[in-house]
């Protein structure tokens, strides 16, 4: 005969889970995670994006992702206002 694997329900949760990774070490993060990262409203980013100073990629048709060096270099960058 063959065993049958007694696996728990919280077994199959554990694998269905993805690893936990701070917000500070992800490469890519999505608007609502820039703003928790930088205290600047999410309406001010993507109003940044859409004006080409920061730059993002779009990841399908509604998700936009910015690079963590690009998000660094554009809150190094002087405001528009000091140029």
């Amino acid at each position: 005969m063959t065993e049958q694997k007694n696996t728990s329900a919280s077994e199959t949760d554990d694998a269905k889970k993805k690893p936990y990774v701070p917000i500070t070490d992800r490469p890519l993060l999505g608007v609502p995670e820039a703003e928790a990262l930088t205290g600047v409203p999410a309406k001010i980013i993507r109003a940044q994006v859409r004006n080409g100073l920061l730059k993002a990629r779009m990841a399908g048709s509604t998700t936009m992702r910015i690079r963590r060096a690009d998000l660094d270099a554009w809150l190094d960058a002087p405001p528009a206002w000091h140029a």
